[in-house]
């Protein structure tokens, strides 16, 4: 049987040797980058950081700066000359604002500590969202190592009920035995062979699963193949962690729990941020403008004396004259008026909330429920990983213990077998009998290989939950 084995195993290799062997390195790395899950939670990272950048500018005041350019018809009173003007009248306004605020109940301290809790919360979130993807892709690939592991014993298998069957035939036709015998060996490699053939489908049907985690291309998934690790590296040893000594580990490095305790810290910062509102607050604004206007207009040139103009009469009936003189005049340019027009303005406001439809205290009240939901998901959180700390330390104490078990079975029914077959040759039982002993094998072959990775999968699980390496 050793040499049979051994012949599987050399053409199971043999035939996947034109195929591309993906690691589990490989596998993991593909199915980070192209994770749809993955790459939202990274642009949900994205802002939040840039949320928390937002929140740091906002301590220092803005600036603004505005133009205008219009015209004015009808009458209308010039802002610049203080005159009524009843025609076109074109103007110009520019200026520059600034706000600053001195004290708002220490909002904005409040909404940055809440903006960097946050951010953080959402960089675990990421690496939750990578810790879920990494746990399904190591249990697809334990799946297909399995199923491989699976076949290539019921190959095994199948080619010793062959052999038989070539016995049986030649013990037939020597007249040994009754031709019945080989009917029912017939139908045992028949069996085998619809075993091995549902297996082959099973491995066919997980590497496409695989495949599709990974998001390969078509052309891909025709030449996918993974590579098994070393025998070493799958080896089954006695756990030695304690679940109390697990799940501490767990809550100190599992990002989807940090996540958790950090969106409650984020929503109790919430509670101070809508305090805010209740207190009052100081602001410091300052602005600088100028203006234009077609308005606007000065002198050009000398004063010229005119024909004198009549005023009044004396008592005496004489007309009184007044000097009449006469001036060219123009708009103003432009570049003067700006200098002309500029005016400077600082100030203070202060804001004092009084009534405001209780809006304030509602907002108080409504932070306080987030934070005890917030408290609630986290506690959840904490609940669920003690849970999956628990599932998975007890499947991989117990699957230390089948896998034991189901080795100890595998020695005794191959033995059972080999002393089988040789009293099948002597003709001491039937090939009934002979089938049952290789069935035993089978199922005490594959309990093994279910036993060995049932276990994998539950130290892997550990070791994600943990924020170790993900090997085999």
């Amino acid at each position: 049987m050793r040499y049979l084995l051994a012949f599987s195993l050399m053409s199971c290799t043999c035939g996947l040797s034109a195929q591309r062997s993906w690691t589990l390195e490989q596998c993991l790395q593909q199915a980070e980058v192209k994770s749809l899950d993955v790459r939202g939670a990274a642009l949900t990272s994205d802002l939040a950081d840039k949320g928390r950048s937002q929140t740091f500018w906002n301590y220092f005041p803005d600036l603004n700066a505005g133009a205008t350019h219009g015209y004015n018809y009808g009458r209308v009173v010039d802002r610049f000359t203080n005159t009524f003007a009843t025609d076109q009248v074109r103007t110009n306004n520019f200026w520059l604002s600034s706000d600053l605020v001195l004290f708002n109940g220490l909002r904005k301290q409040n909404e940055h500590r809440q903006a960097v809790l946050s951010a953080d919360a959402a960089g675990n979130g990421l690496e939750a969202q990578r810790n879920v993807v990494r746990t399904l892709v190591v249990q697809q690939f334990l799946d297909i190592l399995g199923l491989e592991e699976r076949i290539r014993s019921q190959e095994s298998l199948t080619q010793l009920t062959r052999e038989q069957m070539e016995r049986t035939q030649a013990f037939v036709d020597a007249g040994r035995l009754a031709e019945g015998e080989l009917f029912s060996a017939r139908s045992q490699v028949a069996s085998q062979e619809y075993a091995l053939t549902d297996l082959r489908n099973q491995h066919a049907r997980a590497e496409l699963l695989l495949a599709q985690t990974l998001q390969l291309e078509p052309t891909e998934v025709n030449d996918f193949h993974v590579e098994a690790p070393s025998l070493g590296a799958l080896a089954v040893v006695d756990p030695v962690s304690s679940m109390e000594e697990v799940l501490s580990n767990v809550l100190q490095q599992d990002p989807a729990y940090k996540q958790a305790e950090l969106q409650m810290l984020s929503s109790e910062r919430g509670i101070a941020i809508a305090r805010s509102g209740g207190i009052p607050s100081l602001s410091f604004n300052a602005s600088v403008g100028t203006g234009y206007s077609g308005r606007n207009t000065e002198t050009v040139g000398e004063p010229v004396q005119a024909p004198p103009i009549a005023i009044g009469y004396t008592a005496g009936g004489e007309v009184v004259y007044s000097p009449n003189y006469t001036q060219e005049t123009q708009t103003r340019p432009f570049a003067k008026q700006l200098d002309d027009n500029l005016n400077e303005s600082l100030g203070f406001t202060l804001s004092v909330p009084i009534f405001n439809n209780m809006r304030n205290k509602l907002a108080v009240d409504q932070a306080r429920v987030q934070y005890e939901q917030a408290k609630i998901d986290r506690d959840k959180v904490r609940d669920m990983r003690r849970r999956d700390v628990q599932d998975a330390v007890l499947a991989q104490h117990a699957a230390y213990d089948q896998y034991r078990s189901a080795d100890v079975a595998v020695g005794s029914a191959q033995r059972a077998l080999d002393y089988a077959q040789e009293r099948f040759a002597q003709g001491a039982i039937s090939s009934l009998e002979l089938s049952t002993a290789r069935s035993d094998l089978e199922r005490a072959l594959a309990g093994r290989i279910d036993a060995k990775y049932t276990y994998l999968l539950a130290r892997s699980t550990l070791d994600i939950l943990q924020g170790l390496p993900v090997t085999l």
